[in-house]
């Protein structure tokens, strides 16, 4: 009597061509992830410095206070300040503002970024009736050999934040 066997076992030819498969996919992903890696530490950077401004701003009309953001001249730490004086009528270029990161008070945390801003001013007031200091910031990086750029635009009248993404293709700026 003949029985059939059946084959379960797997060669180690059979091995060393997944793992070669496997390795040439690896050299086709890896330059790709960290591109994007680096692409989305730019995004990150980008809408937690907005969320930073908007949290200072909305806490200028909560204190009925100006409040003061300041870049450091890295461009990759802002700290945030509260007017001494109430209402909007203090000057933001004054010198009577409390640092709100103070290891003793710890209200508004220092903001530190990975990416470099770039065109930024000095200081960025939001005043306690919703109106800011005009002014616009840069955050960008090369990428993959491309220049990943995000920018935003202080209205000064209305305090509002306006998000754009620099489209590499058209050579102009897009609004997120």
């Amino acid at each position: 009597m003949h029985t059939k066997q059946s084959r379960s076992a797997i060669s180690l030819i059979e091995i060393l061509v997944v793992i070669a498969v496997l390795g040439v996919l690896a050299a086709f992903v890896a330059p790709n992830v960290g591109g994007w890696n680096c692409r989305q530490e730019v995004r990150n950077d980008f809408e937690r410095v907005n969320d930073f401004m908007q949290t200072v701003r909305t806490e200028a009309v909560n204190r009925n206070r100006t409040m003061k953001v300041v870049f450091n001249s890295g461009g990759r730490i802002l700290m945030a300040f509260e007017g001494n004086k109430p209402n909007a009528s203090q000057s933001c270029n004054g010198s009577r503002f409390t640092w709100l990161g103070h290891p003793r008070k710890k209200e508004i945390m220092d903001y530190h970024i990975k990416t470099g801003i770039t065109n930024y001013p000095r200081s960025i007031c939001f005043k306690s009736d919703g109106s800011a200091t005009s002014a616009s910031y840069v955050i960008g990086k090369q990428c993959s050999g491309k220049n990943r750029q995000y920018k935003a635009q202080i209205f000064g009248a209305t305090g509002f934040i306006e998000k754009l993404k620099f489209n590499i293709t058209s050579n102009k700026w897009d609004e997120l």
